[in-house]
């Protein structure tokens, strides 16, 4: 079935906010429904041009946001969220949307295209075989 890939909107963001919920519940991540809605909020507000619902058949199954910082490289685009439905995983739809985020990336002359992923969840194996690689880099947290 082909999945097609568009600019989010307003309306779409109580779709996006339970599939994050449901998803990143299921790798332990504590997201309530208020903080998941204002940091996907947040990211539609700064970079609406960079926030995508993924559907299939009309019906959003996923969706990718990402935000833009300036590093060592140059400009990166970062996968900042992206997650689709467990029961359309596996069918290629992740594969292709990080297609579509490489491409947007090029056209948009970023030097980089970076995402964090959690190491033991299957997509980390997608991320590697798509081609992004560990680096030096880690995140590092102080709980206040």
């Amino acid at each position: 079935m082909p999945v097609d890939i568009r600019i989010a909107t307003k309306n779409d963001l109580p779709a996006c906010t339970k599939i994050l919920m449901d998803e990143f519940h299921k790798q332990g991540e504590e997201w309530t429904i208020n903080s998941a809605k204002e940091r996907l909020e947040e990211l539609m507000n700064n970079n609406p041009d960079l926030c995508f619902c993924i559907e299939l058949n009309g019906k959003i199954i996923g969706f990718v946001f990402a935000e833009t910082y300036k590093f060592i490289k140059g400009n990166y685009l970062w996968i900042s969220e992206i997650a689709i439905e467990s029961h359309c995983q596996g069918k290629g739809y992740g594969l292709k949307t990080l297609h579509f985020m490489e491409k947007l990336a090029k056209e948009r002359r970023f030097s980089v295209l970076t995402l964090v992923a959690n190491t033991n969840e299957k997509a980390f194996k997608i991320y590697e075989k798509f081609g992004f690689r560990k680096t030096n880099y880690c995140f590092m947290e102080k709980e206040l």
